[in-house]
This record gives C-alpha cells, sequence and structure tokens, in this order.
C-alpha cells in the first residue's frame, strides 16, 4: 500500500503513525498529573492548609470565619452574663454641652408641659439633661427621670458613686429667667449644692433620627460628647486597608460603655440594657452601623446609633453566644473609652463559643468552601505545570523518526 501511495506518502503514513503511537504516553502523562492534582487537592482540604488566612484556626478566632447571622428566634433567651454581684453598674454619661442642642428633642422642660403629657398620656421622658450654671460656668449632668408631682421633679444622677444618687428639683418662678426654671430643692452631690439653678432637657431618642443625624441611610449617628484625643493620620490597617492611627481596627478590642434603647412601632423609645463591656471585638459586632461607626471614633467620644429592625446580624461583641443585640428596632449610645491593639488575636474563647464555632467550620458549607478555595489555588498551578510538560513532549518529538 505504501509502494502505490508513492515515497512523499508513505513518509507523512510514518510520520502520523509515530505521532499517534506518542499521543499515548503524552495523554497518560496528562492524567497522571490530573489525578496527582486532585490528590495534593484532597490533602490539602483534608489537612485544612492556610487558605486565606496565614494563623493557626486557634488563634485568628472569628477573624478569618464567615459570620452568618443567626435567626432571631434562636437569639431568644440569650443575653449577656450577669455581672458579678454587687458590681456597680456603669451607665454612659456622654452628652457634651456643645452638643446638647442638637440631642435635646425640644425646649427646656417645664412642670406644665409634664402634665400635659400625663393628660394626654404622651411619654414621659426616660432621660433627662441638667443644664447647670456653676462657679466653674456650665455643665451638663445626665439623669434618669423618676417622677414629676405639680412643681417638683425627682431625677437619679447616672454613675453616681453613693448608693443614693437621687435629685429632688423644684420649679421656680420664671420672671427674669428664660430657660432656668428649675432649682436643686435637695441633693448630696456637691456639684448640685440646694439653691442651685438649672434648665432640664429631655434626651430620651426616637425612632427616626433627628435632621442633625450624620451618616449615610439605615446607617444614622448623632454625636453626643465630642472628645479631646488625636485622630492622627492614615495608616495601614493591617487588612489590606487604612485607618486612623487613633481609631479602632478590625482586629482590634475595644472598652465601652453601652445603653440600649428599644423602639415600639410609635416611635418612643426605652432602656432596655445598659452596661459596659471591658474586652469587646470589633470584628464581633454585626450591625453595620455599629462597626463602622466604632471604627472612626476616638477613645472619650460618646455616639448614638440608629439599628433598622431588617438587620439580621445582632452580635455585640463578642463570638455567638455570649453577646447580642434584642431584636427590632434600636438606638444605642456608645462611648468608646479605650483600645487594645489585635486584641482578636488573644482573646479565649468560652467553651460554648468554641463549641458553635467548629460546628460552623465542620458544616458541609464550610467543607465545600474550604474545598472551592483550595481548588482555586492548587489548579491553576497543575495546569501550569501540565502545559509546561507538554511543550517539553512536542519539543523532543522528532516527526522525521
Amino acid at each position: 500500500h505504501a509502494r502505490a501511495m508513492g515515497p512523499h506518502s508513505a513518509a507523512a503514513a510514518a510520520a502520523a503513525a509515530a505521532a499517534d503511537s506518542s499521543s499515548g504516553p503524552r495523554c497518560r502523562r496528562g492524567a497522571s498529573l490530573r489525578a496527582a492534582a486532585l490528590l495534593v487537592a484532597a490533602v490539602c482540604l483534608i489537612c485544612e492548609p492556610l487558605c486565606f488566612v496565614w494563623a493557626s484556626a486557634s488563634r485568628i478566632l472569628v477573624a478569618g470565619r464567615a459570620s452568618k447571622p443567626e435567626p432571631l428566634a434562636a437569639l431568644a433567651g440569650r443575653r449577656r452574663p450577669t455581672r458579678a454581684e454587687g458590681e456597680r453598674r456603669v451607665a454612659v454619661r456622654g452628652i457634651g454641652l456643645a452638643e446638647l442642642a442638637d440631642v435635646a428633642s425640644g425646649p427646656p422642660l417645664s412642670s406644665s408641659e409634664l402634665q400635659k403629657r400625663a393628660v394626654l398620656r404622651l411619654p414621659l421622658p426616660e432621660r433627662v439633661a441638667l443644664r447647670v450654671q456653676g462657679p466653674a460656668g456650665e455643665s451638663v449632668v445626665e439623669a434618669r427621670f423618676r417622677r414629676a408631682e405639680a412643681d417638683s421633679m425627682l431625677v437619679e444622677v447616672l454613675g453616681a458613686s453613693g448608693d443614693d444618687g437621687s435629685v429632688e428639683l423644684g420649679e421656680v418662678g420664671a420672671e427674669g429667667e428664660t430657660e432656668t426654671t428649675w432649682r436643686v430643692h435637695r441633693s448630696t452631690f456637691a456639684t448640685l449644692p440646694e439653691g442651685m439653678p438649672l434648665s432640664i432637657y429631655d434626651t430620651t431618642p426616637s425612632a427616626e433620627p433627628p435632621p442633625t443625624a450624620d451618616g449615610e441611610e439605615s446607617m444614622k449617628y448623632l454625636r453626643l460628647r465630642s472628645s479631646d484625643a488625636d485622630a492622627g493620620s492614615f495608616t495601614y490597617d493591617g487588612i489590606g486597608g487604612v485607618s486612623r492611627e487613633g481609631c479602632p481596627r478590625e482586629l482590634d478590642g475595644v472598652d465601652f460603655a453601652f445603653t440600649v434603647w428599644s423602639c415600639a412601632a410609635g416611635g418612643t423609645c426605652r432602656v432596655v440594657e445598659e452596661g459596659e463591656d471591658l474586652g469587646a471585638l470589633i470584628c464581633e459586632i454585626g450591625p453595620k452601623t455599629l462597626k463602622e461607626g466604632l471604627k472612626s471614633m476616638i477613645p472619650g467620644e460618646t455616639r448614638r446609633f440608629w439599628v433598622p429592625a431588617s438587620v439580621e446580624d445582632r452580635r455585640f461583641g463578642r463570638p455567638p453566644p455570649e453577646s447580642f443585640l434584642p431584636g427590632g428596632s434600636l438606638v444605642v449610645d456608645l462611648t468608646l473609652r479605650s483600645i487594645s491593639r489585635e486584641a482578636v488575636f488573644d482573646y479565649k474563647m468560652s467553651p460554648e463559643a468554641r463549641k458553635i464555632s467548629d460546628e460552623r467550620e465542620n458544616s458541609p458549607g464550610k467543607v465545600l468552601l474550604r474545598a472551592m478555595g483550595v481548588g482555586v489555588q492548587v489548579l491553576p498551578w497543575a495546569w501550569f505545570y501540565l502545559q509546561v510538560q507538554q511543550k517539553q513532549v512536542g519539543a523532543t518529538f522528532d516527526p522525521h523518526l
């Protein structure tokens, strides 16, 4: 058959036969490389390599894990651990004199205004600010509203060091006095001596942010007190971005005092929880408005944040199930007191939080996610190696043999 085809046709047939004979080992070599790549991916998946984070799983805590919010029904009954018996809770005392006009929900309170609210069944103030005109100048003292009778009022000063923080106030005549309509009748505080004149403002928040609030929609906040601390210049934040030197970062811990308000459909809000957290983690704060707000605050500053009811991730500074915000529409007052750099690496998880974290890491979805991560990292290199091997085989092939 080769003699009938001629010498050139015979040479072409021989070359084709040689190519077919060499393609067999080359295909088998490619199949072996693909099998080796898949074996490497399987081994990496079992051993859990450092995919995405360069730290051991026991140290990165939750900084590298996905934060999937739990349904609100699953959070029912979970509250912040109770504080030690006899330990005094520290409330937020963060309203500054310069910010009082933006925080107050109207003109100074009077006894007639309080009586009008009572007759119309309107909510009475839950928090008030006492604007005091003392010898050293003006100052603001925040207090809880207790009750009002005729022309008298009883308030409780926040953060009082004594057992009784009550201060009794009485309304006085308004002749010559446009704002100072109250005087101290009974007090145990040196800063609020009897007879001192003052004005009272309602500082209870509403479900809707006031026009003076800053921030984008669904991320509104109001500054209650400014700080003299220096925010510093912009610097690398450790996770691929920049932030102010004096502000918290994603992997930092913070010490803050807080007051949580729950707001009803009618717009009225009431305090449901207040206290402090000495070791909260920025990366474990779920609501974006709180996390991003804290990351722009400096120590000594106080802000009020509005958290919409649609927010599902309610983590509040600690891994589940240690700390959660209640459901519904909320207003959260935060006073940043100090920052602990990269505290996430030294945080000690509770046994309950460790168990939940392990369950999440071993869930089918997380295993599939890690497999995809391994594939993204390993398979391109395996494909590159395969192409190089094929080129080397093609370079050594001699069509004249």
